[in-house]
């Protein structure tokens, strides 16, 4: 508990990067392995001074001071592991045997996993699906058939576990499971917060039927962790590590699916919009938000405006009607 307990509150160290974070872990873990409580008391007790000390190491880097807390650190490391018992949450570091491949491929990998499922599902094939919380309902049925398909095909289909294109992906990989057509849901819901807060509430009935039939439903919070807004652009980074492939369902102007298609061309993967981006119902929303942000009249909005599915295909992004197109070009 000790052990697992420094790996939450490092984990939890927001203004760290990775390096830093492995450096501080080595620290500490030399001094754990002869008593594993001094490692808490000392983190629990060290000034910021020390600990940029240990950590950094750029002079030019700079910490936010007022951002160390380190008794509020500790106390809250020792709640969350707690829930991870209480749970059955599991914790995996980066570098370690169950850490996602494709993930550590990416240049800001999360320190740590936390998870609830069978993250071995994410070492096979396996396609990111995106898209906006407000489909139209061909969008619906395109997301689930997709993903539908694609688990039938032993991919694992990666998503965020939102409304809309989120859930209907995971439901279709659901549904290949209770048809028989996949042997385990194939499915990984990467979340914004915590993985005990399962955010919306009302898909944590989806929630368990992946948990419990092979699927992984996981983060890089800790337990306790609420889902911040900004924490939801940190998790489409990992939508879209995870996969060699991004395919956006449906997606208007200024959609943070659109933030998970620069993630994924940034890491240099595939992107593919699917033909329901286009259809009719789409384009409806897409006026419905494009003249929302014309009435905001702002940089912001305008920012927003800009960033619209037809961007991307006229950059290259290739549409593709179906999973069997996909497979064909990946």
């Amino acid at each position: 508990m000790q052990t697992k307990t420094l790996f939450i509150a490092i984990s939890a160290m927001d203004f760290l990067n990775l390096p830093e974070k492995l450096r501080l872990l080595k620290f500490m873990l030399s001094m754990a392995e002869h008593e594993p409580e001094s490692a808490l008391s000392f983190l629990e007790e060290c000034s910021y001074g020390q600990i940029a000390r240990i950590s950094l190491r750029d002079p030019k880097r700079r910490l936010l001071e007022k951002s160390w807390k380190p008794g509020l650190l500790v106390k809250r490391a020792k709640t969350a592991a707690l829930a991870c018992q209480a749970l059955g949450i599991k914790i995996e570091l980066y570098g370690g045997k169950l850490y996602p491949p494709l993930l550590r491929e990416i240049c800001d990998p999360p320190f740590a996993l936390y998870y609830r499922g069978a993250l071995d599902v994410l070492f096979g094939k396996s396609v990111s699906v995106v898209g906006t919380r407000r489909l139209s309902p061909d969008g619906i049925k395109a997301s689930r058939t997709f993903a539908y398909q694609a688990a039938q095909k032993g991919f694992c289909v990666v998503s965020g576990l939102a409304f809309g294109a989120d859930g209907s992906a995971h439901q279709g990989a659901v549904d290949a499971f209770y048809d028989k057509s996949a042997q385990r849901v194939q499915t990984a819901a990467v979340l914004a917060g915590g993985v005990d807060n399962i955010f919306p509430p009302s898909h944590k009935g989806l929630a368990g039927k992946i948990i419990q039939n092979g699927g992984v439903v996981l983060s890089e919070c800790p337990p306790c962790v609420p889902a911040e807004k900004w924490r939801f652009v940190q998790r489409n980074r990992i939508i879209a590590a995870l996969s060699k492939a991004t395919v956006v369902i449906q997606a208007p102007p200024g959609s943070g699916a659109m933030l998970t298609a620069d993630f994924a061309l940034g890491y240099n993967r595939e992107l593919f919009f699917h033909e329901a981006c286009f259809s009719q119902g789409a384009r409806e929303l897409s006026i419905a938000v494009e003249r929302r942000l014309m009435a905001q009249n702002g940089s912001a909005a305008k920012r927003k405006l800009e960033t619209s599915p037809q961007k991307y295909i006229d950059a290259g992004a290739q549409i593709i009607r179906n999973f069997e197109e996909f497979s064909l070009l990946t």
